[in-house]
Parts: structure tokens; C-alpha cells; sequence
């Protein structure tokens, strides 16, 4: 299998990010509004059928789900840099951990068609960490990798163990795929590195495969 690395962004001009990807940010608003209008022209016309109004619908529906994420996005960068934003440790069950990031990711994404499992390479029950933010570190590089593959790839969350650490890795497999968004890969590449050091971890290694991509990060024990 080959491997080539990928560079997650550690320093992120918020102002020109925001100038440089206008577009793509309007975008999902864009859509609801021009949907909306749809429907509200059109009511129970016989040359709108209900079918088609549930599927304008849920284009409404997924667009507000983008916007919302984009919108999240922008702000935890700019609360990041200005040094609004702390850890607050706790032991958590690793278990939950997993299942409530899937939960947490299909929230976001509620028409993927990927498949989301987890593994856990430790005999170990419990981890100290900011659960809120380890769980947005997990779903963003899921949206991260997911872009690497195509829609019906499979996305795995892997904790494993070493002596003084937790080792994470979110890694997608599938048939390839050319990302489509450098607006989510700075934005999710930028947040989780962020978020990660902000707990004491590191990023061990980001690199895209012959399948999908793969980010790997390690969280202090204590």
C-alpha cells in the first residue's frame, strides 16, 4: 500500500479564509433559499408532486445541516484564536466515547451513505479527556478522510494504547476519490490539530492511501 502525507494546517488567517472560500460558504444558503422559494411557489400544484417536494425538502434539510456546521466551524476557529476555548478533563468510558462520536457524525451528515465503525485495541474501560471536544475531533476527521473515498466507503474510529498514551485513528476505505471541499479540509484539518494540542496530544501522522486517508493523533493519559 502507498502513502502520501498530508499537511493539517497550523496556522489559519481567519479573515482571508473567510474571503477565499465566499463562495462555498454561501452555498448551502444559497440552496434553502432557492428551495424554499420553490415550495412556496409552487403549493400543491399537480406539477409538483408530493415526491418531489419531499426530496426539495430534504435538500432544504441538509443544506441547514451544512450551514450549521460551517457556521460551528467559524466559530470555534475564531474562539480558538482568541484563546476562548479550554479543556475541561474527565474520566469517560471509552465505549460511549466511540458510539456517541458516530452519533454525533450522523447528526451532521444525515445523508451519508458511509459506513462508521469503531475498534478498540485496549483492555483499558477509561480514558481522562474533554469528552465534548475529543468527540468533535472525531467527527470532523471523519469528514476529513470521508472525502478521500467514495460515498458508500467505510469510515473506522480506532483506540488503541501505549504506555503513556491513547492513539486514535479515524481512517476511511473505499474506492478512491478526489476530495471535493478544501474548505472542509482546512477548516476540519485546522480544527482537530487545534483541538488535539489543546488537550496535550499530537498529531502522529495524516496521509491519504490507495483507499481513502487516514489522521492518526495521540492523547496524553494524564
Amino acid at each position: 500500500m502507498t502513502s502520501t502525507p498530508l499537511e493539517l494546517p497550523t496556522h489559519l488567517d481567519l479573515e482571508k479564509f473567510i474571503s477565499d472560500q465566499t463562495h462555498d460558504l454561501r452555498s448551502p444558503f444559497n440552496q434553502i433559499i432557492g428551495f424554499s422559494k420553490m415550495l412556496l411557489n409552487s403549493g400543491s400544484s399537480a406539477d409538483y408532486p408530493p415526491e418531489l417536494q419531499q426530496e426539495d425538502l430534504a435538500t432544504v434539510y441538509r443544506s441547514g445541516q451544512r450551514a450549521l456546521l460551517l457556521m460551528n466551524g467559524l466559530i470555534d476557529i475564531a474562539r480558538l484564536k482568541r484563546h476562548e476555548t479550554e479543556a475541561s478533563p474527565a474520566e469517560i468510558e471509552i465505549k460511549k466515547l466511540l458510539e456517541q462520536s458516530l452519533v454525533h457524525w450522523k447528526k451532521f451528515n444525515p445523508a451519508s451513505t458511509l459506513q462508521a465503525e469503531y475498534q478498540i485495541q485496549t483492555s483499558a474501560t477509561k480514558l481522562v479527556t474533554d469528552d465534548l471536544l475529543l468527540r468533535q475531533i472525531l467527527a470532523g476527521f471523519m469528514l476529513y478522510v470521508a472525502q478521500y473515498a467514495d460515498a458508500h466507503a467505510k469510515v473506522t474510529l480506532t483506540l488503541a494504547e501505549e504506555p503513556d498514551w491513547f492513539v486514535l485513528t479515524v481512517a476511511s476505505a473505499g474506492t478512491k476519490a478526489k476530495p471535493f471541499s478544501q474548505l472542509d479540509l482546512d477548516m476540519q484539518g485546522y480544527l482537530g490539530r487545534a483541538l488535539v494540542e489543546l488537550q496535550r496530544g499530537e498529531i502522529r501522522k495524516a496521509e491519504e492511501t490507495d483507499s481513502g486517508a487516514s489522521i492518526q493523533f495521540a492523547l496524553p493519559k494524564v
